[in-house]
């Protein structure tokens, strides 16, 4: 097997402008801080979020920049009711063989994450 990167092998600005034509929505639900803060984390992506990405951050966030949610869209027979809840960081912990734990020397010093709350 073989990875194909970017997605697909297209220009992810296109894939993701072309995500929001079909009428997809979709909200941040983790960001690797080394690229984006606790700020991004709850954001719906739309064409303003991928105006104001960082130019080192992929529009589809391929390289692990961050995560998504997805909760409506033309596949989906209804749309998932949420309200945005805490936001929670976690720091980056590389253990070691020897059951020690390093502090990452990378970008990347943790994550943050947003809860989702079902709504009926």
């Amino acid at each position: 097997m073989k990875a194909v990167f970017p997605l697909w092998k297209m220009d992810t600005k296109f894939l993701i402008n072309d995500f929001l034509a079909q009428n997809f929505k979709t909200i941040i639900c983790c960001t690797n801080d080394g690229y984006l803060n606790e700020d991004w984390v709850g954001k719906e992506i739309d064409k303003s979020f991928i105006e104001q990405l960082p130019k080192e951050v992929d529009a589809c966030g391929e390289n692990g920049e961050y995560h998504t949610f997805c909760y409506e869209g033309p596949i989906f027979k209804k749309k998932i009711n949420f309200k945005i809840g805490e936001k929670t960081y976690r720091p980056l912990e590389i253990k070691t063989t020897d059951d020690s734990v390093c502090s990452s020397n990378s970008v990347t010093k943790g994550f943050w994450f947003v809860d989702f709350l079902a709504l009926k």
